[in-house]
């Protein structure tokens, strides 16, 4: 199974050294919305350059999620 690393991205960068294995890319983007949930819990102010960023096994950024601290109106 591959290995993904999710990263912090903001004005500066929370590394993962560790990372996880997913099935593949769209499952480890599935668990990064799912890290920008728990990330947006954490820091309650908006800021819309937060993003988790997930990096491959070889540590190319593959994608990025955007972490929304507030709700959206609706």
């Amino acid at each position: 199974m591959p290995r993904y690393f999710f990263d912090i991205k903001d004005s500066h960068r929370l590394v993962d050294p560790s990372g996880s294995d997913c099935k593949n890319d769209a499952a480890a983007f599935e668990k990064a919305r799912v890290l920008a949930i728990i990330a947006s819990l954490d820091k309650p102010a908006v800021d819309p350059t937060r993003r988790i960023s997930v990096l491959n096994a070889d540590k190319a950024e593959i994608s990025s999620v955007a972490v929304y601290s507030k709700p959206t109106a609706q």
